[in-house]
């Protein structure tokens, strides 16, 4: 799917670990020929509630005895956000609701932030957004043209968490734990119907399932290989089955992720084996395309040919 203008995501947990402040949104194409019912246009939040020049807001529902939010934490939210299009008509940018994941936005976001440092823990609320301040200040872009000028973009949102850098810290040791758990129960089952399962000292896990008495490649040498990539639920992210344009390689040079550097130095040419490999040994933290952060990969390689280095 091909993205011009798309509307703002927000941090997701899955990501955490590795986003950046500065990289909070993305937008969703917009199709003028798109029909859309009309709306009354709603009118910004009474700014008699409170006003900073491009934002207004006012509490739904609060409790004193909750926990406030503070500058340097980090709050876990439920956003719906509606702009106004040129035809004036409403159009849905942000619903963390319908994605069922809400978002972490640092309290003290350049613009909502000032709404932000306002709020309690659990508390409801309305918002009303000049849009050209949130995409200005913190998209660090121009407004999207299918929005009516100078028109505020209308939030409903829900606090659910607040976290400082302690607990914030303790959040993901306690998801990366329940994913190792997850992790290891799904590669117990994979491996249950295997013989002679072998465990380097680096985690990387292997089982050749097909022998020969070929030839062993060397660190430099070019190597061509035939691979199908999986991640641990059996879904498939990768192929390359072809005789005719196999993948190629030089191993142990850094040109593929450090599991198949290490991996398929363990071959003979025309063995085939599955590799198990660690995410430390494969995309990390930061995953890559459709591998998610943290994953533990699984490739079923058959070696083809080794092509000796002869420098």
């Amino acid at each position: 799917m091909k993205y011009k203008f798309l509307a703002i995501m927000f941090f997701s947990l899955s990501v955490l670990a590795n986003a950046k402040t500065d990289k909070l949104f993305c937008f969703k194409e917009y199709n003028p020929n798109q029909k859309a019912k009309p709306k009354a246009a709603k009118k910004p939040v009474k700014k008699s509630i409170l006003t900073f020049k491009t934002i207004s807001y006012k509490i739904i529902k609060t409790n004193s005895q909750e926990r406030l939010v503070k500058a340097g934490e980090l709050i876990k939210i439920q956003l719906l956000g509606k702009g106004k299009l040129t035809n004036k008509s409403d159009t849905v940018l942000f619903n963390s609701y319908a994605a069922g994941n809400p978002y972490f936005i640092p309290a003290n976001e350049v613009t909502l932030g000032k709404v932000f440092l306002k709020l309690k823990n659990n508390d409801s609320l309305e918002m009303d957004v000049f849009a050209d301040s949130l995409f200005n200040n913190s998209f660090k872009q121009p407004t999207p043209a299918f929005l009516k000028k100078n028109s505020y973009i209308h939030f409903i949102a829900k606090v659910e968490a607040i976290f400082n850098q302690k607990e914030l810290e303790e959040l993901k040791q306690a998801e990366q734990s329940k994913k190792l758990s997850k992790d290891s129960a799904q590669i117990a089952a994979l491996l249950a119907s295997y013989k002679d399962v072998k465990t380097t000292a680096s985690g990387l896990k292997y089982i050749i399932t097909k022998a020969t008495t070929g030839n062993s490649p060397q660190k430099g040498d070019e190597v061509q290989m035939n691979y199908t990539g999986l991640l641990l639920d059996g879904s498939k992210f990768d192929e390359n089955l072809s005789s005719e344009n196999p993948f190629s390689f030089k191993l142990g040079i850094g040109q593929v992720i450090g599991g198949w550097d290490e991996g398929i130095l363990l071959l003979r040419e025309g063995e085939e084996a599955k590799l198990i490999i660690p995410s430390y040994l494969a995309y990390g933290e930061k995953g890559t395309g459709p591998i998610p952060p943290n994953a533990t990969l699984v490739f079923d390689v058959k070696l083809l040919k080794i092509k000796p280095n002869t420098k």
